[in-house]
């Protein structure tokens, strides 16, 4: 009975032990994970990170390589920037999370005048790298790129190519293509999209005659006989098929590398797990065979060798986007997490307390009262006299401030901002039962003068 309470008493101690540790965070690399692990893909379903993010998921699953389950989420929009500063502010310090990046955001970053980068997150690995491909719908007439560069040659500003965002890596090859062959970067149509599916969709359809994408994007639609690849910009062929750009006449080539990166603040250990997980992927059998599937190569690079990589991408990406022209602040884009809006007008209904605050410390809040009652009765008796009778009830009031409000988000989509901003204002004003117009109209205008420059020129956001 003696060896049976000391072996309870010592059973007990190590549990406490063990409890105490968890307690205290993740005190040794075995304590980790803790909880389900998340893979972000700064995209939309069916874009480049999004199938590298899902390829990581399913070999890891059939390898084992993690106590825990594995998910995918998509953070998509401005080449990847998006996610990238959610990973940096909301999900500081989580080990739990790790995110997909590569070439296109440190090009986008860069392009968009991001306030964020991809050294602001702590590099994990380069695991692989894809190449580029030119493509055509199968209907198309040109069958080579030769055929192709001579018709855009000939019209460039009437001759739109589709791709990843603006200023990404698809933006700066197209770039560079139409630069090798006289036409500046300046003069050229390229339209953006956020997700492969959508340019999937503009190509197959034949909305543009020629897009630029990742070589795996698009394989499934080339062995499917729905697109045309004309060139890779690879070094080397990829496929028997595919010459180079190289081949094709063009000095160019252009990696595009994929990888994974850690939030900021990340304890060593969990960063040393992470390490490992990563190895382990690279060197599994059904890692090599995915690769082979989609023509990944193999480029793995890590830790601090990756940080200097990602810093000399980031220089030359900056020298060639100023030298096509596409740099500094892409249209439409922002690197903002998803809280910048609350906290702004949090920010500013905090503001509108402190200032009623302190308009009644000075006994103007009094005054203000007083006019605001004197105009309530001049038009409370302009109503009688015109047999307008009372006041509209509360709840109508309500109701048309609700409609006003979704005649403004309707409005926006088919007039814009800076038209349907100082309506709205305006509108409102009357809705309070102001009968100032001209002074109305004014402080509108400014306001709305005043949220333009503060969004497209201060925060490089594209307001509709």
């Amino acid at each position: 009975m003696g060896e049976e309470a000391v072996d309870r008493r010592q059973a007990a101690f190590g549990a406490a032990a063990c409890m105490a540790g968890i307690g205290g965070g993740i005190a040794r690399a075995e304590d980790f994970p803790t909880r389900p692990l998340t893979i972000m893909a700064p995209t939309n379903p069916g874009g480049g990170w999004d199938i590298f993010a899902r390829a990581i998921q399913q070999a890891a699953r059939a390898e084992g390589l993690s106590p825990k389950p594995i998910e995918v989420i998509n953070r998509g929009g401005a080449g990847g920037t998006i996610g990238l500063a959610e990973l940096v502010s909301r999900r500081r310090g989580d080990p739990h999370i790790v995110m997909a990046t590569g070439s296109v955001m440190v090009s986008s970053s860069v392009a968009h005048n991001s306030p964020v980068r991809l050294a602001d997150a702590a590099p994990l690995a380069k695991i692989a790298s894809d190449y580029l491909v030119v493509a055509v719908p199968t209907a198309s007439p040109y069958r080579t790129l030769g055929e192709l560069l001579e018709a855009f040659r000939s019209t460039p500003g009437a001759f739109a190519w589709c791709g990843g965002s603006a200023g990404g890596i698809d933006h700066m090859l197209f770039g560079m293509i139409a630069e090798a062959v006289g036409v500046s970067p300046r003069e050229i149509r390229y339209v953006a999209y956020a997700g492969a599916g959508e340019a999937t969709a503009a190509i197959v359809g034949g909305q543009v005659p020629a897009g630029v994408t990742g070589y795996s994007e698009w394989s499934s639609l080339r062995d499917d006989g729905r697109v045309r690849f004309l060139a890779v910009s690879s070094p080397r062929r990829i496929d028997a098929d595919t010459p180079t750009l190289i081949e094709s006449g063009l000095a160019l080539s252009m990696e595009n590398w994929r990888g994974l990166v850690l939030p900021p603040g990340v304890s060593a250990e969990a960063t040393r797990w992470w390490t490992g997980f990563v190895r382990r992927l690279h060197e599994s059998p059904r890692w090599r065979e995915i690769a082979l599937r989609y023509a990944w190569h193999d480029t793995y690079l890590e830790g601090p060798e990756l940080a200097r990589f990602i810093a000399r991408e980031e220089a030359q990406a900056g020298k060639v986007l100023v030298r096509l022209g596409i740099s500094s602040g892409g249209s439409g884009y922002a690197a903002v997490g998803p809280w910048t809006f609350p906290a702004a007008i949090g920010v500013a209904g905090a503001a509108a307390v402190a200032g009623l605050a302190l308009e009644r410390r000075s006994g103007r809040a009094g005054m203000l009262a007083a006019a605001v009652a004197d105009e309530a009765r001049a038009v409370a008796e302009t109503a009688d006299a015109r047999g307008g009778g009372d006041e509209a009830p509360p709840w109508l009031r309500f109701a048309a401030a609700v409609a006003l409000t979704a005649a403004y988000l309707v409005a926006l989509n088919f007039v814009g901002f800076l038209a349907a901003t100082p309506f709205l204002i305006v509108a409102a004003c009357r809705l309070i039962g102001s009968r100032a117009l001209v002074r109305d109209l004014v402080a509108a205008l400014a306001m709305t003068g005043g949220a333009w420059v503060l969004f497209t020129r201060l925060l490089h956001i594209a307001l509709p």
